[in-house]
């Protein structure tokens, strides 16, 4: 019969107890999303030299627990109006492993999606083609389990253009 590694023994029993040593928080009651700033990043030309325009979020998270919050992933989901189906997805670190104190709130945080509307039309007027259709965005947060935070409207409004070098997916300024 075979013995088991010490070491083997150990790690497990440390994987066990490490998990186990993390307090189950409802982020449900815990976490509150701060809304900021939505409406259509001005994603520059595509190679087709039409406008590309991608919807973004800007929001915080705060504490409202009696306990730091630490290792808090988010989803931030971009739906059109009335689809059965998220238009793209993006999954994010809200909360790292420096925990976030009761009653605080993190830097802002901005999501993009990776996909919007393609128009040869300039600036808000893409509101007023009849291609384009509202969107929203979903915010969820995973820490054990996934707890819809939030659903808000993406505003019909051009956000400029940031300097190049800025990521376009999830960042934070």
């Amino acid at each position: 019969m075979g013995r088991r590694s010490p070491v083997l023994v150990a790690v497990c029993f440390w994987l066990v107890a490490g998990s186990a040593c993390e307090p189950a928080i409802d982020l449900s009651t815990s976490l509150k999303l701060l809304p900021g700033l939505t409406g259509y990043y001005d994603n520059g030309l595509n190679a087709s030299k039409e406008n590309h325009y991608v919807p973004s979020i800007t929001f915080q998270l705060k504490n409202e627990g009696d306990m730091p919050l630490s290792n808090v992933d988010m989803s931030i989901a971009f739906w059109e109006v009335g689809a059965d189906g998220e238009l793209d997805s993006k999954y994010i670190r809200g909360i790292g492993s420096t925990a976030l104190a009761p009653g605080a709130t993190t830097e802002a945080i901005t999501v993009r999606s990776s996909v919007g509307y393609t128009s040869p039309i300039f600036g808000a007027e893409i509101f007023s083609n009849s291609r384009y259709k509202g969107m929203v965005v979903k915010v969820f947060a995973k820490r054990g389990k996934t707890t819809k935070l939030g659903e808000l409207p993406i505003e019909q409004r051009v956000l400029p253009q940031v300097p190049s070098g800025v990521p376009a997916g999830g960042s934070r300024p």
